[in-house]
């Protein structure tokens, strides 16, 4: 199972001194893409998560696949209601889009979707901006399914690549670039940026998959990396 998990920090309580219930403490500053390392009970190694959310959004959200026999991804996923961690927050400015009005191309697969979520809700600009994203079955976990729907409407987001692996003719999501060659070889030529988050091997297929497009261009995701213009949080 993955969950969606969303934080705050605790309202005023009784017992608080009259300068804390005035003026609670606030979170740190962060934005979408940095990590927030937790300390699961009983260990003293922090696990580190994308944030899908900004300081400015008054909640700390991530998104979480439970492991088997993960100790932290364990505790995550089985906290109640008011359930509460321990963490602190990691800045992660290499993982940034860029300023530029090119458009942006964001890749991920499972909880890897969890930053590039809080990039298109912080698109503002409406910058256009193309998704690819792999699960497992749109059934089961469709992750913000809503809120990639609410983006679609008021153009924050420009369009959705969606593709599971546990239906028929399913796929991974370096098939369903393979797929868009045409139409990803078209924004790479407008000079787009490339965001990928997800896990190692999914990281090497996208690689690959681009690779086989950006060659007739006499481009490389190496060179793009080395441009700035392909960035990976991967784990």
């Amino acid at each position: 199972p993955t969950a969606i998990l969303t934080f705050r920090l605790p309202g005023a309580q009784p017992g608080l001194s009259l300068w804390r219930r005035l003026f609670p403490a606030s979170l740190p500053l962060f934005e979408a893409g940095d990590l927030v390392g937790i300390l699961p009970p009983g260990s003293t190694v922090p696990r580190y998560y994308s944030l899908a959310s900004s300081a400015r959004e008054g909640i700390l959200e991530i998104c979480v696949r439970k492991q088997p026999g993960g100790l932290c991804s364990g505790f995550l996923n089985d906290l109640p209601l008011g359930g509460r961690i321990d963490g602190f927050i990691k800045a992660n400015p290499a993982f940034r889009p860029n300023a530029q009005a090119t458009p942006l191309i964001l890749i991920g697969a499972g909880a890897g979707i969890a930053p590039l979520m809080g990039f298109l809700r912080a698109n503002r600009t409406h910058r256009e901006a193309h998704l690819y994203w792999g699960g497992r079955s749109p059934a089961s976990d469709f992750l913000y399914r809503e809120d990639l729907a609410s983006c679609m409407a008021d153009g924050r987001l420009t369009a959705l690549n969606a593709v599971f692996s546990r239906v028929a003719a399913g796929g991974y999501v370096q098939d369903g670039l393979a797929s868009d060659g045409p139409h990803l070889a078209a924004l790479l030529q407008r000079g787009a940026q490339i965001m990928v988050c997800g896990g190692r091997e999914m990281a090497g297929g996208v690689s690959q998959a681009l690779d086989a497009i950006l060659a007739p261009m006499g481009l490389s995701t190496i060179a793009l990396k080395a441009s700035g213009l392909y960035l990976e949080d991967v784990y």
